[in-house]
């Protein structure tokens, strides 16, 4: 017996051995793998505990700080200093806003200095009182935190880096400072607030007890916000082998482990929902380890011991268990040598499976082929007859030789549609695989005795009923029972509708050309009955007549809707053109005949609008893909997304286009004529429209009438002489065609709150 013979008593040996050390090792590996798991999640617990009182503590007074911050630079009387020079006579103001500051710093956050800066009025108060701004360090300001993407931000700053003469007194060199952007609720910011938090206060908060373990805080980009080595505290951690990983992490709370310099650690982490940072705790997963290393070597020696016992024991047993299988292999072996394939590495029983899987394998094919050619000349035969290709004297011989039935008093065909999927386009990508899907389920339901092969022809599945029942009522009730089981398992498996055609019944089977074609035409009154409907052909009322009814009143109305732009409208409208077909009871013929007419006359509406919105699908006319729908949605849909919707569309875009012109130019004659006698007549006069019209359209555009835009741009050209030149206010009243003085005073006042004059004052003492 050659080595690859005995393979059995090997996987024997093997089996026995596997078996009876198995419980022993699960028991031994569960035991240790249970005590360190435990011991693992204990101490995991307990550092998810302390990362989340860290947090805790540490956000506590980040918000504590951030909220009475908010609560101050929100006020209004800081909003009104802030646009305030603070002057010697405004000392009042600048003793109260200096009383709220020092409150502030009153609470137990931590807060070093209070720093409240207006770069527009270019002073700022901090714990030395007020200082006017130096030239320069207004922009210095607005540049150091332009980069800050919120208006309140918390950044880290070293003590040197601190602006201004701060007086912040901590031996910490580290500070972690709220900068909000003033005022909060305004694009148009005028000055800047800054807390001074030193990083030394939250020291107590950040030591750990075990020198293994790294405690710290990192921002949204990775900077070190705290650390339990301080030294770190500022440093950019983004490219440790940690963060790399957290940043992949999805939930706020978690860990993970990691690998640095050679060694595995466990990272528990935190992510604020307050700030975006991120509080670690990261310990060596060998710390972790040290009180169930004894656990496992002790495992190991135990299970070792019992291991070499049960080997002793599995090989003694084997080869009294394989002796009669030996001597079984060695004489099978010498007998089917030759059905054995070269080089192949087969054991004892495989010398015996493989000659009865090669028997069997060439009974499969002997049989798989006979199949599928009787499967093959069913289908070929069946697509003959229905396409009216055999003659009455082929007919008797292949019915018998496929096993047809001999005796039946008629036949009727019976086309299954789906209706429709999800969309269109699924429907096509997918409609041969589920009609195969459903000639499958036909061919099942039906017994053989009662109908011909089933067949898929032309989109649609086919099948030729026979008629055994004494009259034609009952044969009806029969077919309207099975299509019913039928469609509810093809709801139930499949979960689409479909429609079915029935044609009348037949007698001689050489007119099942004639039965499929009655089937496809009732199928064609889908459109009309909707979808999941079973038409009978005999029982369809149909016309040979081409003249039909026609709603024009409601498609006027329909059409007066598109103009208006109105998609409410336009819907309404629509159902009820359609629902005023349906209720006129019109033939198929007829409701398509309709439904053209409708599709003519939008084609002809986008002509008259002159828009161009009608889109062709792979090459197909709109008549083409109107004909290819088979319910009643479809249709609908397919004329509001694809005509009416984008109609309307174009043309509101053609509209905004010729107003934003309009307001334009309307714009550019003030800005040129503002000098002058300029009303909206005249504007209406020169540009040839209707000043009632050019009234509505500027409002539309530019949410102000015309009267108070020429204003407000004679307003700021005003402004600007008075700042820049030394013309007298009645020369600007005259500049301005103002009928006097005293009427361009009054609307100075009414638009800027103070007169000319004092404006003037003011602007040049600034």
């Amino acid at each position: 017996m050659t080595k690859s013979r005995k393979k059995f008593f090997i996987k024997l040996l093997s089996f026995i051995t596997i078996i009876a050390t198995f419980p022993v090792l699960i028991v031994g590996l569960f035991s240790y793998l249970k005590s360190s798991d435990i011991i693992q999640s204990n101490i995991t617990n307990e550092k998810e505990q302390s990362v989340y009182q860290i947090q805790a503590n540490f956000e506590q007074v980040l918000q504590t700080v951030d909220l009475s911050v908010t609560n101050f630079v929100t006020s209004y009387q800081l909003t009104k200093t802030l646009n305030e020079p603070l002057s010697a006579s405004q000392f009042q103001l600048y003793n109260q806003t200096k009383k709220e500051i020092n409150l502030l710093q009153r609470f137990d956050g931590g807060m070093d200095d209070f720093l409240l800066v207006s770069t527009k009025e270019g002073w700022r108060i901090n714990n030395n009182g007020l200082r006017r701004l130096k030239p320069g360090q207004a922009e210095k300001l607005i540049d150091r935190y332009s980069h800050l993407s919120y208006m309140s931000s918390w950044i880290i700053e070293d003590k040197d880096e601190v602006f201004f003469d701060s007086t912040a007194n901590s031996s910490c060199k580290t500070y972690i400072n709220l900068v909000k952007k003033l005022p909060l609720n305004n694009n148009d910011k005028s000055g800047i607030a800054i807390a001074y938090i030193p990083i030394c206060y939250f020291e107590n908060l950040l030591k750990n007890n075990l020198d293994s373990e790294t405690i710290m805080v990192l921002d949204e980009n990775y900077q070190v916000v705290g650390h339990s080595d301080f030294s770190n505290i500022g440093k950019d951690f983004s490219d440790r082998p940690f963060t790399a990983k957290l940043s992949s992490q999805k939930r706020n709370v978690g860990q993970y482990n990691a690998s640095n310099d050679g060694s595995d650690y466990k990272v528990i982490y935190r992510k604020s929902d307050y700030n975006n940072w991120t509080y670690l705790s990261i310990i060596k997963i060998s710390e972790l380890n040290k009180q169930s290393r004894s656990i496992g070597w002790f495992t190991f020696i135990i299970s070792s011991v019992m291991f070499i016992g049960i080997l002793i024991f599995a090989l003694i047993a084997s080869r009294k268990l394989y002796a009669p299988i030996n001597r079984l292999t060695e004489t099978l072996s010498d007998s089917f040598s030759n059905h054995i394939e070269s080089g192949k590495n087969t054991d004892e029983f495989g010398i015996i499976e493989s000659q009865i899987h090669h028997m069997l394998e060439q009974n499969d094919q002997l049989e798989s082929k006979l199949q599928g050619q009787i499967v093959q000349l069913k289908q070929f035969f069946m697509s003959r007859l229905l396409q009216g290709n055999l003659t009455t004297a082929e007919l008797p011989a292949k019915m018998e030789s496929f096993n047809y039935p001999k005796s039946w008093k008629g036949f009727s065909v019976l086309g299954i549609q789906i209706d429709s999927l999800d969309d269109q386009k699924n429907l096509v990508d997918n409609e041969d695989l589920l009609l195969f899907a459903i000639n499958t389920m036909v061919e099942e339901m039906i017994p053989q005795t009662n109908r011909m092969t089933p067949i898929v022809v032309n989109r649609s599945q086919v099948t030729i009923l026979f008629n055994e029942h004494e009259s034609e009522h009952e044969f009806t009730e029969r077919i309207t029972s099975i299509i019913k089981e039928i469609r509810e398992r093809i709801d139930k498996e499949l979960n689409i509708s479909v429609s079915v055609g029935i044609s009348k019944t037949y007698t001689d089977l050489v007119d099942a050309h004639l039965a499929l074609k009655e089937s496809r035409e009732a199928l064609r009154y889908t459109l009309k009955f909707g979808p999941g409907s079973i038409i009978f052909f005999d029982k369809l009322q149909r016309e040979s007549s081409f003249f039909t009814f026609y709603p024009r009143q409601i498609e006027n109305d329909l059409f007066n809707s598109i103009k208006n732009g109105d998609k409410a409208e336009v819907d309404e409208n629509l159902d009820k053109l359609l629902e005023s077909l349906f209720d006129e009871q019109l033939s198929n013929r007829q409701f398509e005949i309709a439904i053209v007419r409708l599709l003519t006359n939008l084609i002809q509406l986008t002509e008259t609008l002159g828009v161009n919105a009608l889109e062709f699908e792979k090459h197909k006319s709109l008549f083409d893909q109107l004909y290819e729908f088979r319910t009643l949605p479809e249709v609908v849909n397919w004329f509001k997304n694809m005509i009416i919707y984008p109609m309307m569309n174009k043309a509101e875009e053609r509209t905004q286009s010729q107003y934003k012109n309009i307001s334009d130019e309307i714009i550019h004659i003030v800005h040129q004529e503002f000098d002058s006698d300029l009303t909206l007549n005249y504007i209406a006069d020169k540009l040839h429209y209707n000043a009632n019209y050019l009234s509505s359209i500027f409002r539309k555009e530019t949410n102000m009438s015309f009267s108070d835009y020429l204003t407000l741009f004679r307003i700021n050209k005003a402004k600007k002489w008075l700042e820049e030149t030394d013309i007298t206010v009645k020369e600007i009243a005259e500049k301005l065609n103002y009928n006097n003085s005293q009427n361009f005073i009054r609307s100075f006042r009414k638009v800027e709150g103070t007169t000319p004059g004092k404006y003037r004052e003011s602007k040049r003492n600034h």
